[in-house]
């Protein structure tokens, strides 16, 4: 429908349901802002993001006894 038709059909309603009308308009608006806010794109993990921002230790297993001292056979 376009502007010309709805503003035509506008007028024809009376004056105490243009409120209602524009009641309706605002929640279509907010609806339209909703979606568009929850339709984003899933944010995807880079991989690789932290490479070369922490030390690895040339042995991964070096302080394997201090964690099993530290919490038990558990781990």
């Amino acid at each position: 429908m376009s502007y010309t038709v709805l503003e035509k059909e506008l007028k024809t309603l009376p004056k105490e349901y243009l409120d209602c009308v524009a009641e309706y308009v605002e929640l279509l608006k907010y609806k339209i802002s909703f979606l568009n806010e929850n339709q984003s794109p899933k944010k995807v993990p880079v991989i690789g993001l932290a490479k070369n921002k922490f030390p690895v230790p040339e042995d991964i297993h070096a302080y394997d006894d201090e964690i099993i001292n530290m919490f038990g056979d558990s781990v």
